[in-house]
């Protein structure tokens, strides 16, 4: 899509700082008022009602895409439609005419999808009818067509309609963030259960977690990342996003859930790890085998995840229930559950 007139970035956050070094901008508009009258990268930002009133013929680019149940792509184009911006499209439809904007989680071109059709059919063909459905939803979205997106009624991680837990649980949480899951889990067991054991490396998210683990000698924590093997991993600190990068400026460990549960049998293990998820299961393998665990394993991280998730999930543990469900709106936080039989 070439875009002829003036453009507006609607965000002025990590999104929209990447699409303005593309799109040059002139002014970013932002829903937060105290960074009105400011400049992000040397572009001002003023209130979207003010940016409509300056620049009433320019394109306004949506360059907000964060995990959120209420707000969504739709919600944010008609904001500007209703305050008069006659011209609105999402990020996404700059890919084809700026492709340096990729890779960002599972966005892609539309040739990446088309020539990997069979692949994506077999992993499809793994889930339940539920599960199909959110895949189709989820592949609509990532060809553009945002509208028919659905967001899971049930508790992250915990619905209650896929399973029950009970007061014997061993969970493993891999990608503990600063503990919101943990918390999450303890609140919908009542906090009976055996243990927790949970990884996360980014050091700022670590201690945060540790805190709130708040001493419960039923929990053990580890800063170390999950993956295929030991190994140290560079790692790309900050907060929600953080993840394994080459461009990472912290050195951290790497463990294989094989080697840290040594012989532990979980009950349940959730991997929300920001685009190793195969690695992490890869290094689970003797673990999955042995004892069939439950499983909540992200799919938005990575454009061929939604479909590789499933599949490696099928072979490590065949004979089992796999169904998606997404709970943030416009393909935030997917998850491939997988419930042994």
């Amino acid at each position: 899509m070439t875009l002829s007139s003036a453009i507006v970035c609607f965000g002025a956050g990590n999104l929209g700082r990447r699409v303005a070094r593309a799109v040059h901008p002139v002014l970013f508009c932002d829903n937060k008022s105290s960074l009105w009258g400011s400049t992000v990268d040397s572009i001002p930002v003023d209130s979207p009602k003010a940016a409509v009133e300056q620049y009433p013929d320019a394109t306004f680019v949506v360059s907000i895409w964060h995990p959120s149940r209420i707000d969504t792509m739709e919600s944010r184009i008609n904001q500007l439609k209703l305050l008069g911006a006659p011209k609105v499209i999402p990020f996404w439809s700059l890919f084809a005419e700026y492709p340096d904007l990729l890779p960002n989680l599972f966005w892609a071109l539309p040739d990446f999808y088309a020539a990997r059709s069979d692949e994506i059919q077999q992993g499809r063909a793994l889930l339940d009818s539920e599960g199909k459905a959110e895949f189709d939803r989820q592949m609509k979205l990532r060809l553009g067509d945002w509208g028919d997106q659905m967001i899971a009624a049930g508790a992250q991680y915990f619905p209650d309609d896929l399973f029950r837990l009970n007061q014997n649980e061993v969970f493993v949480d891999c990608g503990a963030y600063d503990g919101d899951t943990i918390t999450e889990f303890r609140r919908a067991i009542n906090n009976q259960f055996d243990c927790i054991i949970a990884f996360e490396p980014d050091p700022g998210n670590f201690s945060a977690l540790r805190s709130a683990v708040n001493g419960d000698s039923r929990i053990a924590v580890h800063p170390y990342a999950v993956g295929a093997r030991r190994e140290a991993l560079y790692f790309e600190g900050g907060g929600t996003g953080a993840r394994v990068s080459s461009a990472g400026q912290c050195e951290v460990q790497a463990i294989s859930l094989d080697e840290a549960l040594d012989g532990l049998a979980p009950s349940y293990i959730k991997f929300d790890i920001e685009g190793s998820e195969p690695d992490a299961l890869d290094g689970a393998r003797k673990t999955l085998i042995a004892h069939r665990p439950k499983l909540a394993v992200c799919a938005y991280h990575v454009p061929d995840h939604l479909w590789k998730i499933p599949t490696m999930l099928n072979e490590l543990l065949p004979n089992s229930l796999l169904t998606l469900r997404a709970h943030c709106s416009d393909g935030f936080d997917c998850v491939c559950y997988c419930i042994p039989r």
